[in-house]
């Protein structure tokens, strides 16, 4: 009996994976794999900000598109449905050596990814799943400008793409040695990936996955630095849409053990709205805190934020705990930027730098004032649980507090997890393309990050 349900078991785990994960080798660094974009493409146009990128309400992507795809019908003679119906179903793309930027793999330029066709190489390959390997190796002829002819059961397209089609699967690559292997991986269990420990905590819904050994591929977080001293071993990465969410995350494994963070007394929500971004940072390493908050924080070049940029950090050098900022990004050379201490730090640091930079303090508002410019102040207070430092002054700041505080905010309320993180950030992408195109859009982002044990995780969630 407990033979029997060991094979079951194994039996459901092989078939709950999408076969063609089948012809991803063991010895392939990297992996890439869309799942069922037709029946997904709905629910990914009900996620606020895929929408806006998408619908004529906003970018417009989708009508570029097609747009595109008619144009090429008229100048080329190659239909429009051929090209949509392999780009709906699963696609995979696998490569063994090189390195890929995810970052850089997006692009509004169609002409971008067909280039990336073109240049596949020797030791890389496109699969889709489609039956039509005549009509689809005629397609990318045309669209390459190239010569189609049929050497046996392979397709050679100019001469420099090799296709074959193999049971319900097209395969393109540089090579056709490539495609050879790839088919002989889907028919030997012992060569592909699929049977890899890795995969048993893979979720059973996704709309995407990827995985990768070393840096074969790179995600730049914009609210993350690298560490010099860690290497990754492998890192894998998945997204699906859930509750009108966009849901990314992403898990390496490095060659450095963490401790678990254990977040106590978190005071991120009782951050006053007073922008758009808000962030929670509790890293042991100040530096590398000031790194993840300069580039999104300091956006402008100007000598009074560099001044205001120095003071902080030295309250942040000395700060024990987690902090907090929260301000406005927006296409003014006016930022409002705020940062939040815990009033348990303590005031000994703090006092030190106000008489090192010879501040003023004013009575009536109860609060220390740094004129670093005509122009420019800083204000140091105390305000309900945190010591704050800003260009804000505090009646401006209590009344916004009083107001609304991000724990008032519906979205974050949705969004938010309570768990521990060395970073969270939450982002008002709405106000952002507001102020920057004019456009009304009610969508958010929540980023944060943890570290536990050989890993860092990172999860993006977008609305």
């Amino acid at each position: 009996m407990k033979k029997s349900l060991i094979i079951i078991f194994s039996l459901f785990f092989v078939f709950s994976f999408s076969n063609i994960l089948n012809f991803v080798p063991f010895d392939y660094n990297l992996f890439i794999q869309f799942k069922d974009t037709k029946n997904i493409y709905e629910d990914l146009k009900k996620v606020p900000f895929v929408n806006f990128i998408l619908t004529d309400s906003g970018l417009s992507f989708e009508n570029y598109i097609l747009n595109y795809l008619e144009n090429l019908e008229y100048e080329k003679g190659i239909y429009k449905e051929t090209f949509l119906d392999i780009f709906s179903k699963n696609i995979l793309f696998l490569s063994k050596g090189g390195e890929i930027v995810l970052d850089d793999t997006l692009s509004f330029d169609v002409n971008y990814y067909f280039d990336i066709l073109r240049n596949l190489s020797k030791d890389s390959a496109i699969i889709f799943e489609t039956k039509n390997a005549t009509k689809v190796s005629n397609y990318f002829g045309k669209l390459l400008d190239e010569k189609v002819s049929l050497d046996k059961d392979t397709f050679l397209i100019g001469d420099f793409l090799f296709a074959r089609q193999y049971e319900d699967y097209y395969i393109i690559s540089g090579s056709k040695t490539t495609i050879d292997y790839l088919i002989s991986t889907y028919n030997n269990k012992d060569l592909q990936f699929a049977n890899s420990n890795i995969l048993n905590n893979l979720e059973k819904e996704y709309w995407i996955f990827g995985y990768s050994k070393g840096n074969a591929l790179k995600i730049n977080f914009p609210f993350t630095v690298e560490t010099s001293n860690v290497n990754t071993e492998y890192l894998f990465f998945t997204g699906k849409i859930e509750d009108n969410v966009l849901r990314i995350k992403v898990h390496q494994k490095t060659n450095k053990y963490y401790e678990k963070s254990a977040l106590v007394d978190d005071l991120m929500e009782n951050i006053p709205v007073l922008g758009n971004y808000f962030a929670g940072i509790t890293v042991e390493d100040s530096k590398e805190a000031l790194k993840i908050i300069e580039p999104w924080v300091f956006t402008i070049e100007s000598t009074d934020l560099t001044k205001f940029y120095t003071l902080a950090e030295n309250i942040i050098t000395n700060s024990t705990s987690t902090f907090y900022v929260v301000g406005d990004v927006d296409d003014s050379t006016s930022v409002s930027v705020a940062f939040l201490f815990k009033l348990s730090d303590g005031y000994e640091n703090i006092k030190k730098i106000l008489t090192k930079y010879s501040a003023k303090y004013d009575k009536i508002n109860d609060e220390w004032i740094i004129d670093i410019s005509e122009d420019f102040k800083l204000y140091f207070y105390d305000y309900e649980k945190f010591f704050i430092v800003s260009n804000i002054e505090k009646n401006y700041y209590s009344k916004k507090a009083k107001i609304q505080k991000l724990m008032d905010i519906a979205a974050y309320k949705f969004l938010d997890r309570k768990r521990s993180y060395d970073i969270k950030v939450f982002l008002d992408i709405g106000d952002l393309v507001y102020k920057f195109l004019g456009i009304k859009l009610e969508s958010k982002v929540i980023f944060w990050q943890e570290k536990s044990g050989y890993f860092i995780n990172y999860y993006l969630d977008i609305m």
